[in-house]
């Protein structure tokens, strides 16, 4: 048997040879907490503690689940990996609810929406609720809102309804959840709400899970929301065997939902609990990580711990006053082209992390001046793309005909005949049903209001659908797809549609780009029947969880993004700009008392670098047409000047006004001048 423990410090091996009851692992930033959380897996597994499909392990991202699967599966096998549940959050309740949904209304083939396809049926819900002012109002904060209470395990029953504006969201969040219903449709954060909702009201089911899954780990667990919390809790139950790691100084999620008490608090929910910490960073230089710790330390609450570098001292952390915002932006733009020609960094070494998407314009412009490669994260994600979506409802309307948003889009593109004025028909006789749409379509015949003409469209429209439901169940998938798409006329349509933005070529290339990853959708497994249903699943977990991640690895330059998003990366150079003090902290935070997250978010954007850290803002900038001084960001100041390699604010101005010194002294020495003259 392999020896689990070998080349782990003393706390390492404490948590991987834990072995009942509840464990709190605090680990610090680049402390190697996913090595110990997969060594403990596999180390419980070999010794026999419980069969590997005893073991559960969430985290937060497809990313992480994948390389958390990859590391047991080295550690043990294939085989043993492939029997854990290693997933996401999401995709676990994805699970709870394909096999138990029915508990709560939801047939298996039921789909998942997107935030567009959120928004769109917000809109509807508020034009259609006549309340005054509704109409006119951002359906984006009422998915917000509403988003915040499902993460919050606030259903519409137990929403608040203590003012107008309360019982105004509890409206919208009611008919919402109906139309969802009716649909068969859920969106993301019910992903977790109903598997809890299942799981609270059914113990027989809550009994079955809690036999099936022995062990629990979960990582990330600063990132936990409210429902996630709850669920970690009736799943463990009673044995609460539950290992959580994560880092409370790297809770920066709350805006949506997540709540860093859950392990701050952990051990008083969890009788018996041993904590762990573990406090040893690989990743970064003392300087960096002092710098970084001296800053997040003044957090009023917080678990205490120190974390220590054995990476060598490493470089001061180094910062620059800009004259201006477009002064800051060129220095930093020349820095890396410098790094890039004269030392071991490339260009690709190096991050620029903001604190705003709005802030990346000027970045990107002196980059390009100065010829330096970069890429941005979070550009267009390619299921963003309307010939992308397009194809996506079509998929998502042959493996689920309820789904009334996809079907409006399959109607739609290209358009099949169906008149506005006969779809309103059927959907006021399935409104007055309550029933689908597309179950009223399948009744048109006893519909008078319906012309001869239109009847026909709509059992051509039923028929294609029979028809493909069938090719779709047999397969190939790939190849049903595009005998769809070429029946349809939507490839013709789409040739039309791209000759108008002169670029068919890379829509086409899009299309032949979604068929070929349906094609390698059904080769991953092939071992059991690749269904429809399994390739939306895949598809909507992913582009609804993971962050751009392969633009990231793809090594053509410097990167930009914001700090909320470099959580979990490292580089060996990282920049962090535009601290000016009405960026960061955000005003919002400040209006909120939140200034703690804020400084967590610092805290990560520093201990993202590797070797070096550069802290830059501008000392002027212009505002509404007029000049401003800048206040730089005041965590600044909480950087003790040992790790720095000057004092903030004061080390260039110094060396600005002794380069205008020894220039005016050789200005007179060489033309016999004074000063004001030479300036002239």
């Amino acid at each position: 048997m392999p020896d689990f423990t070998k080349g782990l410090n003393g706390n390492q091996k404490k948590a991987v040879l834990h072995n009942e009851g509840p464990l709190l692992v605090l680990a610090g930033a680049g402390s190697g907490k996913t090595r110990v959380l997969t060594m403990r897996i596999a180390r419980l597994v070999s010794e026999k503690r419980c069969k590997p499909e005893e073991i559960l392990a969430v985290t937060f991202t497809n990313k992480a689940a994948k390389e958390m699967k990859e590391r047991v599966a080295d550690l043990t096998s294939a085989k043993v990996a492939d029997q854990m549940t290693l997933s996401t959050f999401h995709s676990l309740g994805v699970r709870i609810l394909r096999e138990d949904g029915e508990a709560c209304g939801l047939k298996k083939n039921f789909s998942i929406i997107d935030e567009h396809e959120k928004i769109a049926t917000l809109k509807s819900i508020m034009r259609a609720a006549g309340v005054r002012g509704l109409k006119d109002q951002d359906p984006q904060e009422f998915a917000t809102v509403i988003s915040l209470a499902k993460n919050s395990s606030l259903d519409p029953s137990s929403y608040k309804k203590e003012n107008p504006d309360d019982r105004k969201i509890n409206r919208v969040y009611n008919s919402y959840n109906s139309i969802l219903l009716k649909r068969q449709t859920v969106d993301f954060d019910d992903l977790l709400l109903l598997p809890l909702q299942i799981l609270t009201s059914n113990p027989n089911i809550l009994r079955k899970y809690q036999e099936r899954y022995k062990y629990i780990s979960i990582d990330e667990f600063q990132d936990t929301n409210a429902v996630q919390m709850k669920l970690a809790s009736l799943l463990s139950f009673p044995g609460n065997n539950i290992m959580v790691v994560g880092d409370d100084d790297q809770g920066i999620y709350s805006w949506r939902g997540a709540e860093v008490e859950n392990i701050i608090s952990f051990p008083e929910r969890f009788n018996g609990c041993t904590t762990v910490i573990l406090d040893q960073n690989y990743r970064s230089t003392r300087q960096i990580i002092e710098g970084a710790h001296a800053v997040v330390e003044k957090n009023r609450i917080r678990k205490q711990k120190k974390i220590i570098a054995v990476s060598g001292d490493g470089d001061p952390i180094m910062h620059y006053k800009g004259d201006d915002e477009e002064d800051e932006a060129a220095w930093i733009a020349s820095t890396i082209s410098e790094n890039d020609k004269h030392t071991s960094f490339r260009a690709s070494d190096h991050a620029i992390l903001l604190r705003t998407n709005a802030m990346m314009r000027r970045y990107e412009l002196e980059l390009r001046r100065a010829g330096v490669p970069y890429r941005v994260s979070g550009a267009m994600s390619f299921f963003e793309r309307k010939e992308i979506k397009d194809l996506l409802a079509y998929l998502r309307f042959f493996a689920n005909p309820h789904d009334e948003l996809s079907m409006a889009r399959v109607l739609k593109v290209p358009n099949k005949g169906i008149t506005p004025s006969t779809l309103e028909v059927l959907d006021d006789f399935a409104a007055l049903r309550k029933m689908s749409l597309y179950d009223a379509m399948q009744r048109h015949s006893e519909l008078d209001k319906i012309s001869t003409e239109q009847h026909g469209k709509i059992d051509s429209f039923l028929s294609l659908f029979q028809n493909y439901s069938l090719k779709f169940e047999k397969g190939p998938l790939s190849i049903a797809l595009r005998e769809l798409l070429t029946e349809t006329g939507y490839l013709e349509h789409l040739t039309r549609a791209s000759k108008e933005d002169n670029n068919p070529e890379k829509r086409t290339e899009n299309i032949d780009e979604m068929i070929h990853g349906v094609e390698t959708y059904e080769q991953k497994f092939r071992s059991k029947k690749p269904t429809l249903a399994g390739y939306l699943q895949e598809i909507a977990i992913i582009s609804s969880e993971d962050n751009d991640e392969e633009s990231l690895s793809s090594n053509k330059g410097v990167v930009l993004m914001t700090l909320h998003k470099s959580k979990g990366l490292e580089f060996p150079v990282v920049f962090l700009a535009g601290l000016d003090k009405d960026y960061m902290p955000s005003p919002k935070a400040i209006q909120e008392g939140n200034i703690d997250e804020e400084r967590r978010l610092f805290y990560v954007g520093m201990t993202r670098a590797r070797k070096r850290l550069y802290l830059t803002y501008p000392g002027t900038k212009i505002f509404r047409g007029k000049q401003r001084t800048v206040t730089p960001c005041p965590f600044l100041r909480e950087i003790p000047e040992e790790h720095l390699d000057g004092k903030i604010g004061e080390k260039q101005d110094e060396e600005k006004q002794q380069f205008l010194e020894n220039f005016f002294k050789e200005m007179k020495v060489k033309f016999g001048t004074t000063a004001e003259t030479a300036d002239n």
